[in-house]
Formats: C-alpha cells, structure tokens, sequence
C-alpha cells in the first residue's frame, strides 16, 4: 500500500538522521505499541468516570500524546529525544492525576526510555533515564501511583533493553565493515595473483613472438620461427591453465593447496631463458625451507621482475641471485642495466603490490636504481643454511 511506503520512508528517514540502521519496522512497532497503550489507559478512566477537573488532566494527557504521535509523522525536522522524553513524561504525569485501578501508564514510561536509550549514547541515555527515574519517584511520593521503586526498576530494565538494541546494530555495522574489508582484501589478492600469472606468461609469449618474426624477417631459419610460435602457443595455454588454477586456490580455504615457492624459481627463469631473455639464475637453497606464504612471495617477486624487465627494458641481461643472507634470512636480488632515457610509467602499482606481498610474509623490499641498474632486493625470514644447487644461464637471442 502507498500510506505503507510512505510511513516506511518516513521512519527510515528517522533513523537516517539518528545515525542509526534500525529497520523501519522497529519505529513501526513501537509507535503502534505507544498509540494502543495510551488508549489503553484512556479507556478504564473514562469508564469509571472522572470528576472535576480530572477530565481536564485525562483530555489534556490524551490529547498531548495524540500530537506527539502526528507531530512524529508529519514533522520536517530533524527527531528531537528531549521533546520526546518531556511529552512522555508529562502525559504520564497527567494520566496520574486521574487514578484507575488498571494502569498501564507504567508501560508507556518503560517503552519511551527504551525508545530513547536505542539511539542515543550511553551518557545522554543515563540523563534520561535521571528524568525518568525522577517523575516517577515523584508520583510516588505524591501517592499517584503505587510501588514507585518497581516501576523504577522496570525504567531502568528498558533503558538497558534500549542500550542493548543500540550495541547489537553497532555489532552488526562493525560486522558489515570488516566483511567489506575482508572482500575488498580478497579481490586486491585475486587481481595481484592473476596480474602476476598473466604478466610473465605474457613476456614470455611477446618475447617467442619477438624471436619468429625477427626470424622470418631473416628469411633464413624459418624452423626457428615455427619453434618460437610453438612455444608461445604452449605458454598461451600454459597461462589459461594457471590463471584457472590460481582462482581455484584462492577460492580454496585449503592451507595444503600446492602453491609455486622457491623450488620453481629455476623452471620459472628457464622459461624466460627460452623465449630469448638474456638472464641468468644463481641460486643457494638455505637448510630449512620458507613458509608457503613467503615462498609464493618469493616467487611471485622474481616473475613480476623478469616480466617487467622484458617490458621496460628489452635486451637487457638480468641476473636473478636466489640465496641465505645474514642473521638466518634469505635473500631475493633481481637486477638489470637501466636503459638511457628509460622512465617509469605513471599510475603503475606494481611495485607497491609487490612490496605489500614481500611485506605480509614478513619480508622487507628495496627497489630503484643503483649505479646504472635496476635492483629489485627482497629479504625473507627463514633459517640458515647454504648448499649451491647450480646456476642457468640463457643468451639473447
């Protein structure tokens, strides 16, 4: 229904400049609850006929809340909590002036604190709740109502009901922007990993395709242009099988899933050695073996640098040293003559995607130009221990 959408809006409108996310459904609820118990205790007083000015007091209470109620919808302000706890307070002050013997005036105190306490803080709740507790110890010290004290009790129970209300939606809210973090974290990793896959399978491809059309353009060795367009196939397909795999594993919440480490590092070098990059590895393995997260690092490191140096500087020889350094760690150094003139391309995030991965294993990462190269050095944790487990060189083509 239309009135629906509308009463739905409006009360969403509410809580939006309340600072909270209750549904709109809760205000519903409550509104209702507080509009049934002041007919609620209308009614027995009528019934039992009030005198004098009594009717006066019952009008005026009735009356009072009846506004407050209209006033809540067809308002274009903000909410005011103090207006609200005064026109609480004073109807249920007038209600009392008219004694009944079924009183529900307690229950209309007990829901307008709780009202209160859902969505203000803990400080302005306790400030209320003082009014609160004040009004109705008042009433009973008059003799208007009787057992002051639990109505007292119940005041403070549906101000901690309120407060209760208002740190489960908080919960909730911090929930919610820790799973966005979460998911933003995730999509950051996937677009890292595949942004790794397809950068080296890439270089290697434009390297092979680089080496068949120099071939065919010599006009000379055309068997060598055939190779080279084979192993770009291969690496073609290479690529999708590992983009697949990729995604699978981050999908997985297996800690086994097989993930590429230190000991790949050699065919990973090799497959760039034998699409033409001039690059050669020299790797010492320590005694004990990186964690999977830094092996991954380490690896992922050395392939977005020999991709990057097919990029930015083609023809150049890099040299990829794999080995233990000081204090029980283990060292990653990638470097390659700068060419003249060569700048970095603005907006890049490579480097910092790299660093942030070096980093989450534990590892620290230097990078930039050092007397005429560009060095790329990353240091991992890990144990001590040093065996030569032999080099690979490849020559350009």
């Amino acid at each position: 229904m239309r009135w629906l959408r509308w009463l739905e809006a409006r009360y969403r409108r509410d809580f939006e400049l309340l600072g909270y996310e209750y549904p709109p459904y809760y205000m519903t609820i409550t509104e209702v609850a507080m509009l049934a118990l002041v007919i609620e205790a209308a009614v027995p007083r009528i019934m039992e006929g009030p005198e004098g000015r009594q009717w006066i007091w019952l009008a005026a209470a009735v009356f009072l809340s009846l506004c407050h109620t209209a006033g809540s919808l067809l308002r274009k302000g903000g909410v005011s909590l103090t207006a609200h706890s005064i026109v609480i307070l004073t109807s249920a002050s007038l209600f009392w002036c008219v004694p009944a013997a079924f009183d529900v005036v307690p229950l209309i105190v007990i829901l307008g604190i709780t009202q209160v306490a859902a969505v203000t803080p803990l400080r302005v709740t306790v400030v209320h709740v003082i009014a609160y507790l004040a009004v109705v110890i008042t009433a009973g010290l008059l003799g208007a109502i009787h057992q002051a004290w639990l109505i007292a009790l119940t005041v403070c129970f549906g101000a901690a009901v309120g407060q209760l209300l208002q740190n489960q939606l908080l919960l909730l809210r911090a929930e919610r922007r820790a799973q966005a973090s979460r998911t933003a974290l995730d999509r950051a990793a996937i677009a890292g990993e595949v942004h790794d896959v397809v950068a080296h399978s890439l270089a290697v491809v434009l390297l092979n395709v680089t080496a068949a059309r120099r071939a065919l353009e010599s006009g000379d060795d055309r068997a060598e242009a055939v190779d080279a367009l084979r192993d770009a196939e291969t690496q073609g397909r290479t690529a999708m099988k590992d983009i697949r795999t990729t995604i699978e594993l981050l999908r997985s919440d297996s800690a086994d899933a097989a993930q590429p480490g230190l000991p790949e590092v050699p065919e990973l070098v090799a497959s760039f050695a034998r699409a033409g990059l001039a690059v050669e590895l020299e790797q010492h393995a320590p005694s004990t073996a990186l964690s999977g997260t830094a092996g991954l690092a380490a690896f992922r490191l050395v392939q977005e640098s020999l991709a990057n140096a097919v990029k930015h500087a083609p023809g150049a020889r890099v040299s990829v040293l794999v080995g233990p350094r000081p204090m029980g760690r283990v060292g990653i150094r990638v470097s390659c003559p700068v060419p003249d003139g060569a700048r970095r391309a603005p907006g890049g995030t490579g480097l910092t995607g790299m660093r942030a991965r070096v980093e989450s294993a534990g590892g620290t990462l230097t990078a930039g130009p050092t007397d005429g190269l560009w060095l790329v050095d990353a240091v991992f944790p890990a144990e001590t221990g040093a065996g030569a487990i032999g080099s690979i060189e490849g020559a350009s083509p």
